[in-house]
């Protein structure tokens, strides 16, 4: 759906500007065979009349759902994952060989594509490295993809740094970095030989059933009356549910589009509504001020939005956006399947992110193949006295012996390169190290400077 920067439904004195209400062509009524005879004539009518909310306490409420109608919906006979399927099951249930090996076509067709259309290609590019792509390849891509928001870097070649502070070598272990970059390039979905410029997902077609994309006009939207109660966002979500109403879907959607009007609009069509909601909404209930923080309320399934779902140096690839929307859909479907399957009892499910390490972890498991050809700078090794500094290594007192402890030799006075060496006797040691150090000073260069 479409993403917008405000709402005509979203305050009261930009919806309606009085109890009246304007109920055309975009009015909020059933699409339902009985009520075709009864389309209002477009005069304003009562708006108290026409809704009815009766709010009340709902710490009990148990949602009335409508019967899900499967003509061309949801799973079918030919499922290929049954209870005892593994997570990435279900997510190749979306995303299989087939898509995969469609993805791989693309994707060396447009290296070719690249390759014939430009002027001029350095003696350095890492274009003139590329090798054709393959299905195996592609799902370790994936899996590395999967894996990067899980452990967030600020910069992509990062994931590939061998810096022990933020060292993760898994990625170095199945696939190079040049190699990931080249395919993060090149990676295409659609055929740049026969482009339609006159649909602007072109590229993505095939993956999308349908998708509105804002360009600061209302061509696509349609005209909305400003007294019409289901307001613009309402508007979309009517069109983008055309073919889906009266089937007993159920809707979820973020404060954007929800509404008292929106919802009763779907009941109405036999479709159900979850969502977020503003309290400002028209028709909301007063509420009388307490409210129920809840604490990082999207850490259990979902991130906050799509932008915060990315690592960081994805957000600026704006062309990526799309792809990336697709695979968080694919997930989350996958995930939700899973849940059904498995029958897990709500209140003990693995969270999102606990689902999309296990599909990462068994698609490199199934696909990956360890790599020796690692790239880019090699930093000295640091001694694990100071990688572990901060965890393992504290200051205890020396064993007794005689009912003293026993002194031994500071190691930093002794081998000291910095200053003049001599012999100090201490009955402090490192349980790690189990070496003499004075506490004050030599503990500390001992554990920070890799020459003392």
């Amino acid at each position: 759906m479409e993403d917008g920067g405000s709402d005509s439904s979203g305050s009261e004195s930009d919806v309606i500007g009085s109890d009246e209400v304007w109920l055309g062509n975009n009015a909020l009524s059933s699409s339902s065979d009985e009520d075709e005879g009864n389309e209002n004539d477009g005069t304003p009518v009562n708006l108290r009349e026409v809704f009815s909310f009766d709010w009340s306490e709902g710490s009990d409420f148990v949602p009335n759902q409508h019967d899900f109608r499967p003509n061309r919906s949801g799973t079918t006979r030919d499922w290929p994952c049954n209870d005892e399927a593994r997570e990435s099951a279900f997510f190749r249930a979306f995303i299989d060989e087939e898509v995969m090996s469609y993805i791989a076509e693309k994707t060396n067709r447009y290296n070719s594509w690249v390759s014939q259309h430009m002027d001029f290609i350095s003696p350095f590019s890492r274009i003139r490295n590329w090798e054709a792509t393959t299905v195996r390849e592609l799902f370790v891509f994936l899996a590395l993809m999967l894996i990067m928001p899980l452990c967030k870097k600020h910069v992509l070649q990062h994931y590939w740094r061998n810096d022990a502070l933020i060292s993760t070598p898994l990625f170095s272990k199945y696939m190079p970095r040049d190699r990931f970059l080249l395919l993060l390039s090149f990676l295409h979905f659609s055929d740049n030989e026969n482009p339609n410029k006159e649909d602007r997902i072109w590229k993505v077609r095939g993956f999308v059933l349908d998708m509105i994309v804002y360009t600061g006009t209302n061509i696509d939207i349609p005209v909305v009356h400003k007294k019409d109660p289901i307001g613009m966002s309402g508007a979309i979500v009517k069109k983008m549910m055309a073919d889906y109403l009266g089937r007993g879907h159920i809707l979820y959607t973020d404060n954007w589009y929800t509404s008292p009007a929106l919802c009763q609009f779907l009941h109405d069509n036999k479709t159900g509504s979850c969502g977020t909601v503003r309290a400002n909404r028209k028709f909301m209930p007063k509420f009388n001020g307490n409210k129920t923080r809840v604490e990082n309320p999207s850490s259990s399934d979902t991130p906050d939005s799509e932008e915060e779902a990315r690592p960081h140096h994805e957000r600026s690839r704006k062309r990526r956006k799309t792809e990336l929307f697709i695979q968080n859909i694919t997930m989350l479907n996958a995930y939700n399947l899973w849940l059904v399957k498995k029958n897990i009892d709500p209140s003990k499910k693995p969270k999102l992110r606990e689902f999309v390490y296990n599909v990462a972890y068994q698609l490199l498991e199934d696909f990956g193949e360890p790599t020796t050809n690692i790239k880019g700078r090699r930093p000295n090794p640091m001694p694990d006295r100071i990688i572990d500094a901060y965890s393992r290594h504290y200051p205890v007192h020396t064993e007794m012996a005689n009912g003293k402890k026993k002194p031994r030799d500071c190691y930093v006075c002794k081998h000291t390169t910095r200053r003049q060496k001599k012999r100090t006797r201490v009955v402090i040691i490192c349980n790690e190290c189990n070496i003499g150090l004075c506490i004050v000073g030599c503990f500390r260069d001992y554990h920070t400077l890799k020459n003392f």
